[in-house]
């Protein structure tokens, strides 16, 4: 197995330091390393060897990665969110097109459901004006507009979380003080509430994916949304058992 990795900058450099903390984990499962420095075109010789392994930074970096190497990445559908029961997600959800969602007529957080190609957040009716490169067929989620004070990360496989972690408690964002912090107020944990919706889970597919969970004050926890474990933040979740999930988000 191979782990190969885009170099990641952020404030303080926390992406860094996650990189880093994947190759430590790798190394010691016994992967080879190696971390594209300069260019996102491997080396031939990389490309011929058939290696099977995993690509871990940004959804496109991960694709052109997987793309030269012959992988197949796996992530859940881009509708997995609306489909799951309103008790989960304590709003309403609805998954369209772009150009369905420009023509709403209500405040709504619009996201795309398939990378970063135009800016999430909430709009107003009228507001919703991306560059002409992204095409009126882009999958687009669409949410009730609530507020989030606590969140976690949630990697999971084989409808199980592996491994877990706070990323936002109240105004603490990716603060590692906090990453095992629980607010002892709710009523069940965080990763024991995705938990309980990937038990209940029959007609919905999860695969090997990042689930995150937050608090919506007066409301109670609820899902926030799903993305591919390649591209994920591992906050303080463990990076050894991360591995394992994004291998199995991963097929050759």
């Amino acid at each position: 197995m191979i782990l190969i990795t885009q170099p990641r900058v952020g404030t303080i450099g926390t992406l860094h330091s996650e990189v880093l903390a994947l190759h430590f984990a790798a190394k010691e499962l016994g992967w080879e390393v190696y971390s594209t420095e300069t260019s996102w075109r491997l080396p031939d010789e990389l490309i011929a060897s058939g290696k099977q392994g995993v690509p871990y930074g940004s959804q496109t970096f991960c694709e052109v990665i997987a793309q030269q190497m012959g992988w197949t990445l796996h992530q859940n559908s881009f509708d997995w969110l609306a489909k799951l029961p309103i008790e989960y997600t304590k709003r309403k959800v609805d998954f369209m097109t772009l150009g369905e969602a420009k023509l709403l007529q209500e405040t709504k957080f619009i996201k795309p459901a398939d990378d970063k190609v135009f800016m999430a957040k909430v709009y107003a009716p009228g507001e919703l004006i991306v560059s002409d490169v992204v095409p009126n067929d882009t999958p687009t989620l669409v949410s009730d507009v609530v507020r989030w004070d606590l969140e976690y990360r949630c990697f999971v496989e084989n409808n199980r979380v592996l491994t877990w972690s706070n990323y936002i408690f109240h105004e603490h964002v990716a603060d590692p003080k906090y990453w095992n912090v629980i607010d002892s107020n709710d009523e069940a944990l965080p990763y024991e509430f995705v938990q309980d919706l990937l038990f209940d889970l029959e007609d919905v597919e999860t695969v090997a994916s990042v689930i995150d969970v937050g608090r919506i004050p007066g409301k109670g926890l609820a899902i926030i949304e799903t993305n591919p474990a390649w591209a994920s933040g591992i906050y303080g979740c463990d990076p050894m058992r991360m591995l394992k999930v994004i291998k199995s988000a991963v097929s050759y």
